[in-house]
């Protein structure tokens, strides 16, 4: 069998799963419990501050084209690994996920850790919503993508 991949569906359908991980990123990143952690290291000599990129709406937009430039790769790569990954549908998605979780996450957070004198918490933090926004992230990518016909198999 040969995969076949519906490419307007991949890309409308991978739009609104980018549009809905923003969502839940910012949800992850900017609900009351993190940001008051995160004031609490406001001026902490490792974090830079905004004024650094221009402002909070040059970082806003930078993050922003960032993230959404990692989630094509990581969509590209859902594509490549599709026929490996065990499962259907979100539980697809959902494996994948995990597999990128732990890809940037874990390395992500004990690179902070050794080599740069970055608050423990924030450290945590980020470990902690990256890796659950990367498996929300694979589960959606898993449920759209099936639900929606995206991959089939000829």
């Amino acid at each position: 069998m040969k995969m076949k991949i519906n490419t307007k569906k991949a890309v409308i359908w991978g739009t609104i799963l980018i549009i809905l991980q923003m969502i839940i990123g910012n949800m992850l990143y900017m609900n009351p419990v993190v940001a008051n952690i995160n004031k609490q290291f406001e001026g902490h000599p490792s974090i830079k501050s905004f004024d650094f990129l221009g402002g909070l709406e040059n970082w806003i937009i930078l993050t922003m084209v960032f993230g959404i430039f990692l989630m094509i790769i990581w969509i590209f790569l859902y594509k490549l690994f599709y026929s490996s990954l065990p499962g259907k549908g979100w539980i697809k998605g959902l494996y994948f996920g995990i597999i990128i979780g732990f890809i940037k996450s874990v390395p992500e957070a004990f690179n902070q850790w050794m080599v740069i004198n970055y608050p423990t918490p924030l450290i945590l933090i980020q470990l902690f919503n990256t890796f659950i926004s990367l498996v929300i992230f694979g589960a959606l990518l898993g449920f759209l993508y099936s639900k929606f016909k995206v991959i089939t198999y000829e």
